[in-house]
């Protein structure tokens, strides 16, 4: 493989502030202590999905770890950040849709935004089974009151491959979405783990 970024510097766009990407050092490392945490299930280590990729941050700690990474971004500015921040010759691949639970469409409110409205509009909407991805070990789902529809459009892949789970969960803020994806989890025989946060790890019972 080829050498993989290093440092904690990345390109990013800051809400209200930023309306093209901006580059700033020392920025993070990509949630580290939740990924660690995460990391505990895991077993295998060939693919994973980081939805919700945002700028890449996730990305590039992801991609140290496994094998390949498919990464999902919707938004046009984060993209720009994704791709100034993860070099082309790696081992991670972006896909420019939001993922759903079904081939559609859906918008943002603002240019900087990172919640998809449940309605139709300029961004492309796609389910994750439709990308028929095989040895995915992992995945990381952080898509901001997305994760039911995304859940419901990843049955097929996430049975297929009994991935660890790292999904966002905030309950008192968006309690219906999180209750109707723990069911989905629940009824594809899967258990939580863990709560560190918002997050929460699932996996296969």
């Amino acid at each position: 493989m080829a050498n993989y970024p290093s440092g904690r510097d990345f390109w990013v766009a800051y809400k209200g502030i930023h309306a093209k990407p901006t580059f700033l050092k020392d920025e993070g490392d990509g949630q580290g202590p939740l990924r660690q945490i995460a990391y505990r299930y895991v077993k295998d280590w060939r693919g994973c999905v980081d939805a919700g990729s945002n700028v890449g941050m996730w990305t590039r700690n992801l991609m140290r770890d496994f094998d390949t990474v498919h990464c999902f971004e919707p938004n046009p500015v984060f993209v720009e950040c994704w791709n100034k921040n993860i070099p082309k010759d790696q081992n991670a691949f972006l896909y420019e849709v939001g993922l759903g639970e079904k081939n559609s469409s859906a918008t943002f409110n603002a240019p900087l935004d990172q919640r998809l409205q449940r309605s139709p509009g300029e961004i492309a909407i796609k389910t994750m089974d439709s990308y028929q991805l095989e040895q995915i070990d992992f995945i990381k789902i952080d898509v901001d009151g997305y994760e039911d529809l995304l859940l419901q459009g990843a049955k097929e892949t996430i049975a297929n491959n009994s991935p660890v789970i790292n999904i966002e969960m905030k309950a008192t803020k968006r309690p219906d979405v999180v209750s109707i994806s723990r069911k989905i989890l629940t009824d594809l025989g899967y258990s939580r783990r863990i709560r560190t946060r918002s997050d929460e790890v699932w996996t296969k019972s």
